[in-house]
């Protein structure tokens, strides 16, 4: 099985991820996507600000080989234009149709859904989505067995990356939820974290491999990072080279695992191959 993970920056760069999906669609089973823009109204196909409004609905429209589940953190993330009370942002899981999904749903990390003032990203509402698919025959005649993929969007502040309360109290939540999940799980991300905080040490700790560290991947931001985001190049902290993760449990066998430089969003997709 594939998946595909990446933070969209809401949309930013729309046409060239409608084209990598498509492109990609026809050997990816899961799309993990976080940042996701949605509305319906066929007449907010962007905004006065960069991003995309309609992603979502878009997104689907170009992969009607998908289903999937959306869960939305803020349903008023624009506050301050002609949009305000009709734009959600959240994460989502889109996964081929056809593949046998036994359970799916979110839960949130931090803070609560509508919890964002307009200003502060710190009372921003996270979430993480999953799903449960049975991945082959085997699988599917075990009662319970699956496996489980988590997408999250984790709290972006402080903007050093390094562990806060908050922040071990996300991943704990993650790891409590999967403890009493049968079968295999794959959590993959923005975590918002750097490799070295005990926020990302816990993963390893609980026996999940770090795929990102494993893998020796050298940036999951990418050179695209400092085109969309000049700005970081005048703070204490510059333009950091990693916030994503890949996780495994150990009876994920993995057949690659890759996070190529494609100018994307502001961060890069990671791109894991495997089976059970």
């Amino acid at each position: 099985m594939k998946i595909i993970s990446l933070n969209i920056f809401r949309g930013h760069e729309f046409a060239a991820l409608i084209k990598f999906c498509n492109e990609q669609a026809a050997s990816t089973d899961v799309f993990c996507l976080q940042e996701v823009l949605s509305n319906p109204n066929e007449d907010m196909s962007s905004l006065p600000y960069e991003g995309r409004a309609n992603f979502l609905e878009e997104l689907r429209r170009a992969l009607p080989g998908f289903a999937g589940i959306f869960a939305p953190g803020q349903e008023d993330f624009d506050m301050t234009t002609e949009y305000e009370g009709q734009l959600l942002m959240g994460n989502a899981i889109l996964y081929k149709r056809g593949l046998e999904v036994k359970a799916q749903g979110s839960f949130f990390i931090y803070n609560e859904f509508n919890s964002y003032d307009g200003k502060d990203f710190e009372t921003l509402g996270h979430n993480a989505v999953y799903v449960t698919i049975a991945p082959n025959p085997e699988a599917r005649l075990k009662p319970g067995f699956g496996v489980t993929i988590v997408t999250l969007h984790g709290n972006s502040q402080p903007g050093s990356k390094r562990d806060s309360p908050k922040r071990l109290a996300q991943s704990q939540k993650v790891l409590d939820f999967l403890a009493d999940k049968d079968g295999e799980k794959i959590v993959l991300g923005d975590f918002n974290l750097m490799p070295d905080t005990e926020s990302v040490r816990m993963w390893e700790r609980a026996g999940y491999r770090n795929l990102v560290v494993e893998y020796g991947i050298k940036s999951t931001r990418g050179s695209n990072h400092r085109k969309l985001s000049p700005q970081y190049a005048n703070t204490p902290e510059g333009y950091q080279e990693f916030a994503d993760y890949t996780f495994t449990s150990p009876g994920v066998k993995v057949t690659s695992f890759e996070v190529p430089d494609i100018p994307l969003s502001d961060h890069l997709p990671m791109i894991l191959e495997f089976s059970v």
